[in-house]
């Protein structure tokens, strides 16, 4: 019983990153690949790869500087409980909405980023 509790959830967390990359980044066509064209297929296969590991950069970065504001705060976190913590979390990932980008680059100087 303790292999198929293991199984199962190496099971649940590959299909945790199915919906990830699947039903979150890759909105368009559904997430189907509607052409025949290799290129093009491993084209997109490798954009989603680099932006679901690019999710998962991130949220594991961000959790990480979590966790320690809380120690730094007197909490108690046991590296058990961290864990069962997933970097797979997406709910905040709008793949289609509005993104800002500001212009000037902290330490840049604000002369250079002007157009003329």
């Amino acid at each position: 019983m303790k292999m198929r509790g293991r199984v199962q959830l190496q099971l649940n967390r590959g299909e945790h990153r199915h919906d990830l990359v699947a039903r979150c980044l890759f909105f368009a066509n559904r997430g189907e690949f509607r052409t025949g064209d290799l290129d093009e297929i491993m084209n997109k296969a490798s954009c989603l790869s680099l932006l679901s590991n690019a999710v998962l950069v991130w949220n594991t970065v961000r959790i990480s500087e979590i966790v320690e504001r809380l120690r730094a705060a007197g909490e108690q976190i046991l590296d058990t409980d961290l864990a069962r913590v997933s970097p797979l979390c997406y709910a905040y990932i709008i793949p289609n909405g509005t993104y800002n980008f500001e212009s000037e680059i902290q330490g840049d100087n604000p002369a250079r980023n002007t157009l003329e």
